[in-house]
């Protein structure tokens, strides 16, 4: 997990940020499908997420510092808004729990349940890169002395997505273990009128 949190940090600081290449990265359905690479591929696209909003938020801090030297002093409460944003993002996925039992320690989840997961991980997966481009334009923006509170504002509904879709994320993977569990549960309940035991013929001759 090292080496794969230094690759996602050396993607984002050479620019190489669009969904496309971020998705590369991502767990895919088959990780899911085997029992004993679920919880790292979960573990994995939380990782991935956390490192890549980690440095858009340093980004960010030198935006401050750049309104700071430009004498920008009443801007920065507003920036620092989304600064916050990133930070509780980061902070949530860093304690986020691995994981529902259901879902992580069945020995096999149905294909409707991966793939919806999947979608999930793609839609997130498709949001760093927005991110970063919100930063990009209210950068441009300070350089060039125009008014970014627009850019800023598209930064914080950015971010405020991405909460959205990881709720529904941590929902999806809920949902699928209370399934599988039940369905589970359904396979190994005896049908209605069958004996738990077995006769007793001891009075027969």
């Amino acid at each position: 997990m090292k080496d794969f949190a230094k690759k996602m940090t050396k993607k984002a600081k050479s620019g190489i940020d669009s969904a496309g290449s971020f998705l590369s990265d991502l767990p895919i359905i088959g990780d899911y499908q085997n029992k004993e690479r679920r919880r790292d591929a979960d573990r994995k696209l939380r990782e991935s997420i956390a490192v890549s909003l980690e440095t858009a938020r340093k980004r960010i801090i030198e935006i401050e510092r750049l309104l700071l030297r430009k004498g920008k002093l009443t801007d920065l409460p507003y920036v620092d808004v989304a600064a916050n944003r990133l930070q509780t993002l980061i902070d949530r996925i860093h304690t986020a729990p691995s994981g529902y039992a259901g879902f992580f320690d069945r020995e096999a989840i149905r294909e409707p349940e991966l793939e919806k997961l999947h979608q999930f991980d793609e839609r997130i997966a498709a949001s760093v890169p927005e991110i970063n481009e919100k930063i990009n334009t209210m950068e441009q923006c300070i350089n060039a002395g125009e008014d970014y509170s627009q850019a800023l504002t598209d930064l914080i509904n950015s971010l405020d997505d991405l909460s959205e879709r990881m709720d529904q994320r941590k929902e999806a993977i809920r949902s699928a273990g209370e399934e599988v569990a039940a369905i589970a549960e359904i396979s190994e309940t005896p049908p209605s009128g069958t004996p738990t035991t077995p006769p007793d013929d001891s009075f027969v001759d």
